[in-house]
């Protein structure tokens, strides 16, 4: 069996330890009442080991004792919200503030503010779009949109565009200029239309009807 006075040391410390895993893990209390019987456990070796002894390494240990699990607690509370540990452990979520892919993304939906595109599945409200050769998600303003309906971009929600029907010209409409279509040819044009511009030879053997 362990001399007293090593007990109470090595007690002491698992003790405070568990004090800080306390606060890390969720146990319904379990680790608590394992640091509080560690701790209680260290306090009776200690009595015994030094109490009439050396009373001076006893109330050493006391002053450890009481200093030492408030200290457990602050130390874990200031790991817990200020390192990068503690963000793991708790798993804290990401900064918007900070620069990274969601800050990121956001400014560059922000960017395509008043851009024109195309949707590539039914806004229901939400759906896909495609916009400078991108594809991203959306959300419509208004009715629902069918797919391959140009839209524009008149703001940023998240990470989702949001879009409405444009009626206007739209990056994806058709730039070339449609000609007006041509009347058919009449009898009289093929007619007058020179036999060396037909499409065709007439046989020398042919005679009309």
């Amino acid at each position: 069996m362990p001399d007293a006075a090593v007990l109470a040391t090595i007690l002491l410390v698992v003790g405070l330890f568990l004090v800080a895993v306390e606060l890390m893990i969720p146990s319904f209390g379990l680790i608590g009442m394992s640091a509080a019987l560690c701790l209680v456990v260290s306090a009776w070796s200690a009595w015994q080991a030094w109490w009439s002894s050396e009373p001076v390494f006893f109330w050493t240990y006391v002053a450890f004792l009481v200093a030492g699990i408030p200290t457990s607690l602050f130390g874990t509370l200031y790991l817990i919200q200020n390192t990068a540990l503690g963000g793991f452990v708790i798993l804290r979520a990401p900064d918007i503030s900070e620069d990274g892919p969601i800050p990121q993304m956001q400014s560059h939906l922000h960017s395509l503010i008043g851009e024109f595109g195309r949707t590539v599945s039914p806004l229901t409200p939400g759906g896909m779009v495609e916009v400078g050769g991108e594809r991203h998600h959306a959300e419509c303003v208004g009715p629902i949109i069918e797919s391959k309906v140009p839209i524009e971009v008149v703001g940023a929600r998240g990470t989702r565009l949001v879009v409405r029907k444009s009626s206007g010209k739209t990056a994806f409409a058709d730039a070339t200029p449609t000609s007006p279509a041509s009347p058919p040819p009449t009898a009289h044009d093929i007619a007058a239309k020179p036999s060396a511009q037909l499409d065709f030879d007439i046989p020398d053997n042919y005679t009309a009807g």
